[in-house]
């Protein structure tokens, strides 16, 4: 039933993917001890973030890992981000039996104990520097017991694959499981993380701590979020301050954010929220991670995913997508040329990673229209 495979630097006994097959694709879920290849990028993404955290504050440090399956992510932050220590978690028997394995294989006893527990009992009785929630679903159940777990100035990664809950699909459930509501249509990827963020540090602000987000994104099927954690209140305050609102005018394209909480109305928009506002990463914590990257194949591809967040950054809210800019004009622009147009009329745009149409821009919806239009083909 188990086969060794190799990811990043390390290999480990994973399940035979080739026996869990529906509809010709592969179902982890399915298999004895889950192990999901489709977020190995996620995983050499945590590698890289990892590193850089321990680099800035001196190294060494304890994780909580608590659903480690397989115990990949455990044996490679280990291996290739430099944690000195780790307790990695899960629930199931074997797959407590098969991460030992692999602890073993890989020489690691001394710094990785496998224990078998609740991913909440697991985190509320260790005290950790970081915290790795990545379970199957929403982290959302674990995220105080990882806040309570974790040291002043810890860092704590998440993430959420229950992207129709978090994108607006289940409206009533993201306000009953986040506590926001989202937005459905192309802002939603963006609305989604924020809410995602805007929920964690709700959680914090219960235990008057404050958060400060160093990487997020939004890949494929999933979000992930990086963050440091603070044991003080000022930080706490400064939380709450980028807690508050998205707005979106259909009429009007317009969009943005409103910082009051808990609530305000806006005729002829549809609002979203309570969310994170603020910055969803730090520019200068992803551009020390880009600079200590390996040159290797699997973390220059992570790289790519880290560098592509970089303009989601900037202090622009939210993006606009050229099908929304161009419609009732009959032909839509390519992205390529608009932002070519807007640079020549010198007019700050970037490429935004939520969408591959999409542009973060401050330029108002009325001369974003313009534009579109003067790029269009004339009429015979």
């Amino acid at each position: 039933m188990y086969v060794v495979l190799r990811e990043g630097e390390v290999s480990f006994y994973a399940p035979d993917l080739s026996r869990y097959v529906a509809g010709g694709r592969i179902e982890p879920a399915w298999a004895p001890v889950f192990y999901n290849p489709a977020m190995a990028n996620n995983r050499s993404v945590s590698v890289i973030v990892v590193r850089a955290y321990l680099n800035l504050i001196g190294g060494g440090g304890v994780m909580c890992e608590p659903f480690t399956g397989t115990g990949v992510r455990s044996i490679r932050y280990v291996k290739e981000a430099g944690v000195e220590r780790i307790i990695a978690g899960d629930i199931d028997d074997e797959a407590v039996r098969v991460a030992g394995r692999n602890v073993e294989l890989n020489g690691l006893r001394d710094q990785i104990k496998v224990v078998r527990g609740d991913a909440n009992e697991v985190l509320v009785s260790n005290r950790c520097d970081m915290v790795d929630l990545d379970p199957y679903g929403s982290p959302a159940p674990y995220v105080w017991a990882a806040l309570h777990s974790i040291r002043h100035g810890g860092l704590l990664c998440a993430t959420a694959t229950d992207l129709a809950v978090l994108q607006g699909s289940y409206a009533n459930k993201a306000i009953r499981r986040y506590g926001f509501k989202p937005l459905r249509g192309h802002l939603s990827r963006e609305i989604g993380l924020r809410g995602l963020l805007g929920f964690i540090a709700r959680q914090a602000l219960v235990m008057d701590m404050g958060i400060k987000p160093l990487l997020s994104y939004w890949e494929g099927h999933y979000y992930r979020v990086c963050l440091t954690v603070h044991r003080d209140r000022g930080m706490a305050r400064e939380t709450a301050h980028n807690l508050g609102y998205a707005y979106y005018c259909p009429g009007s394209l317009e969009r943005g954010f409103v910082d009051k909480y808990p609530g305000f109305t806006m005729r002829g928009c549809v609002a979203a929220g309570p969310i994170w506002i603020g910055p969803i990463g730090d520019v200068e914590f992803i551009d020390y991670a880009l600079s200590i990257v390996k040159n290797v194949e699997h973390e220059l591809r992570a790289a790519g995913t880290i560098r592509g967040t970089i303009s989601d950054n900037l202090p622009i809210p939210l993006y606009y997508t050229v099908t929304e800019l161009g419609k009732g004009m009959g032909v839509v622009p390519s992205l390529t040329s608009l932002l070519r147009r807007l640079g020549e009329l010198g007019i700050e745009a970037h490429r935004t990673h939520f969408s591959s149409e999409g542009v973060k821009t401050d330029a108002e919806p009325w001369r974003l229209i313009r534009v579109v239009s003067s790029l269009l083909p004339a009429d015979d």
